[in-house]
């Protein structure tokens, strides 16, 4: 096999001989993702970014099956100046009330639900007992006070206040999810009307919910603005509709195709594959616009529309298959993450970049035989924009060729400085950066988080071993790394059955006290519900102490978590553990951010391998590292000159990227290697400019104004995704029609001077070359 698609390109074979047969056989694959599409599924796992096989992992999961699980608790911040005010405090305690009543609801804790410690008669009466009072000075600071939950509960300067809402049902379907924020939006409107306070539904539920919509909303538009803006270009591009349907139709069909398989295959789309069928979308279309240009150029000069395609598959089709192949490659770099969401980002990318890249071609060969007898070649057909980018490119490449050695030099300390900025952005990641910018729950936690002393809690299990929680050892046990932690700069008053001993009140310094809080506390536990009982009791018998810190970095945010082990392990001993979503986001972050790296680095070993192999020939694959490296190097260092850390989805698109970027070099290498063997290198190099750039230009164009429908979606990481890539591409074309060439033209020269066409390719149609 001599193909340079390894083989793949061949699809189109059966087509020549059988259309009507091919046709029927391409409808039915079409009706089966048609299919697909309607079992379509989105991931409502808030944790899905770090699950996996990891002990952290495994750690978490285990923990909020044994304690309180934050992911299952509704919060409902309500804010204004008026919040304390008598009458519109009274009405506060009404919607507490009425919030008690909501169907699905198991519980709802208030600053109106705080108690005060009970009396010799076991009764504990409210905290607040008279809301028509209004909330003065000193009822905020007993509330505040208050050991279980009072700062989380009402906000410093007592103009918020936090409702925590706990469902029956844990992980409740969507629709009741909808429905229960429905009903509290309803209940705010009808109890809390004329007070001017806001009321905003937050919590995990709600904003899995969110995050749900989003993501069917974003099918919508990025799917809807990458058709309008392919055909947009086409029509731009060729000035026909002919033309532009058979560019848009086949890159249409692929990215739908694409949609479709994700639910032939059962698995949900999630925050990262949201944007692979609009990708391979983008891709179609510039894969259509190399078959489109050459089909053109052909029938121009006298073929029919079946020989036309045919020609035009032969010339291009097999670097199409290649450059689907390379894309596939950087895709499937990605698997050896150990997060699932990551390897299915890459699955799913990766078998789409080749079913897209198969059906691209089939759907473009059916069209050119049958559509395209209604396009005629006339005296215009040639004036498009793509032709009139020839001498441009022509006068690029003479430019190349010329100033070889120096710019061949100034791309090799590029790459150098560059790549040293590249390799100097640290890791970063924020629990909040997969979530919606705009929406009203995700800010509402970003005030919660500033208002109520942190949002972002860290599990502390006490393993007790065989004794109880509640007697005076385990206390104490618990106690020791209650008051370890407590002392740590950043860190939120914790909340552990020590709380609520000293909530018991006395002197818990004496021995014979402490008996009898112990058998308080014992009595007491047996009388709490479950979704009290499982924020302070495991399974295991084991303990939990719960802090919360603020919002930050992981560069800031790893140190106090490592901080706050080492003195919860140096008072309750090495058995201790820490958990939650911030430990997770801390450490695992790192660690996957690392790991994507080394899968960036394959990505880049196994395309310019995958080049070596297509073309047989190692210095074509040499050549084409640095012109590929250079784009990758210059987006990381924009990141490290803006201040901005690699993220997640910042590894992922440059992985993705170059994948992509690699598309241009192919091509250009493919022309060359087929065209103007009989001319002197630098000849041939400038025809190869002038026939190929406009292409990889318009191309190039039109992937980049695809991924700018990115730009729209409310998903932070996929308007990043979007940008990233937008800028790697642009590099990159940059990098091969200017690096590129004068690589070959240089310091490579000796490898391709002379060089000849391949004895099993067929040199494509020369148009008489051009001065620059």
């Amino acid at each position: 096999m001599r193909s340079l698609g390894f083989g793949l390109d061949r699809v189109v074979v059966p087509i020549f001989r059988w259309p009507r047969i091919s046709a029927f056989v391409v409808l039915c694959l079409l009706a089966l993702t048609a299919y697909g599409g309607t079992q379509l599924t989105f991931d409502q796992n808030l944790r899905a970014v770090f699950a996996g096989g990891t002990d952290a992992y495994q750690d978490y999961i285990q923990t909020v099956e044994d304690f309180v699980d934050p992911e299952n608790e509704v919060l409902i911040l309500v804010e204004g100046e008026r919040l304390g005010e008598p009458d519109v405090f009274a009405k506060l305690r009404d919607f507490q009330f009425e919030l008690q009543f909501i169907e699905g609801a198991r519980s709802v804790v208030s600053a109106f639900a705080l108690r005060l410690a009970p009396d010799a008669n076991g009764d504990a009466p409210l905290v607040i007992d008279d809301a028509e009072a209004g909330l003065t000075p000193e009822l905020l600071a007993e509330v505040r006070a208050h050991p279980l939950f009072g700062n989380k509960l009402l906000s410093n300067n007592g103009e918020a206040m936090n409702f925590v809402l706990t469902p029956e049902e844990p992980k409740a379907p969507l629709a009741i999810t909808r429905a229960m924020r429905q009903e509290i939006e309803q209940i705010a409107s009808d109890t809390l009307a004329d007070t001017d306070l806001e009321v905003t539904v937050s919590g995990f539920p709600v904003l899995r919910l969110d995050i749900v919509d989003v993501l069917i909303h974003d099918q919508i538009v990025l799917n809807t603005a990458g058709v309008l803006v392919g055909l947009i270009m086409s029509l731009i591009v060729f000035r026909s509709f002919v033309a532009s349907a058979m560019t848009a139709i086949p890159a249409i069909l692929a990215g739908g195709a694409v949609l479709g398989m994700i639910g032939l295959m059962g698995t949900s789309i999630t925050v990262m594959s949201n944007v692979v069928p609009a990708l391979i979308m983008v891709l179609g279309y510039a894969d259509s616009m190399h078959l489109t240009y050459a089909w053109r150029r052909y029938r121009a000069e006298g073929a029919d529309p079946r020989e036309a395609a045919r020609l035009a598959q032969d010339e291009v089709g097999p670097a199409c298959m290649l450059t689907a192949i390379t894309t596939a490659i950087a895709f499937l770099s990605l698997t050896l993450s150990d997060v699932e969401i990551v390897s299915r980002f890459a699955w799913i990318g990766a078998i789409g970049a080749i079913l897209g890249g198969m059906l691209v071609l089939a759907v473009h060969t059916l069209l050119a035989i049958y559509v395209g007898r209604f396009w005629h070649p006339t005296r215009d057909s040639g004036r498009n924009l793509l032709m009139m980018l020839r001498r441009p490119n022509a006068a690029i490449g003479r430019f190349a060729v010329t100033h070889a050695r120096k710019i061949a030099i100034t791309a090799g300390i590029l790459v150098v400085v560059l790549g040293t900025m590249y390799f100097s952005v640290p890791p970063q990641h924020s629990l909040r950066e997969h979530l919606p910018t705009s929406n009203p729950a995700n800010a509402a936690l970003g005030r919660i988080d500033k208002l109520f002393d942190g949002a972002f809690p860290i599990q502390i299990v006490v393993p007790i071993g065989t004794i109880s929680p509640t007697s005076p050892e385990g206390l104490e046990k618990i106690r020791a790394v209650h008051e370890a932690v407590a002392g740590i700069e950043g860190v939120d008053r914790p909340l552990s059955l020590w709380s609520v001993a000293e909530w018991l009140g006395g002197d818990l310094d004496g021995g014979d006290n402490l008996d009898a809080v112990s058998r308080r506390l014992t009595e007491l536990a047996e009388e709490m519900p479950p979704e009290t009982s499982s924020r302070f009791f495991g399974r295991d018998g084991a303990s939990l102490v719960t802090v919360n810190i603020h919002e930050m970095t992981t560069q800031d945010t790893e140190p106090l978590v490592d901080e706050i082990e080492a003195a919860a392990q140096s008072a309750g001993g090495p058995d201790v553990t820490m958990t939650g979503v911030t430990v997770l986001t801390a450490r695992e972050s790192n660690r996957t951010i690392s790991n994507l790296f080394w899968s960036l680095t394959l990505a880049v070993v196994a395309g310019v391998g995958a080049i070596m192999l297509a073309f047989r020939d190692w210095r074509v694959g040499a050549v084409a590292l640095l012109p590929n490296a250079l784009p990758i190097f210059s987006t990381g260092a924009l990141l490290f000159i803006g201040g901005h850390g690699m993220q997640f989805t910042s590894v992922l698109s440059l992985t993705v990227a170059f994948g992509i970027a690699v598309d241009d070099t192919i091509h250009y290498l493919s022309r060359y290697r087929t065209s103007g063997a009989a001319l002197k290198l630098p000849d041939r190099l400038i025809e190869t400019s002038r026939h190929i750039g406009p292409v990889l230009i318009g191309t190039t164009a039109i992937i980049i104004a695809g991924l700018s429908t990115t730009f729209m979606s409310e998903m932070p990481t996929i308007r990043l995704f979007g940008q990233l890539a937008a800028v790697t591409l642009a590099a990159a074309l940059i990098a091969d029609l200017l690096v590129l060439p004068a690589l070959m033209a240089g310091v490579a020269s000796r490898w391709f001077e002379k060089k000849t066409a391949s004895p099993d390719s067929k040199p494509a149609k020369q148009d008489a070359p051009v001065q620059a």
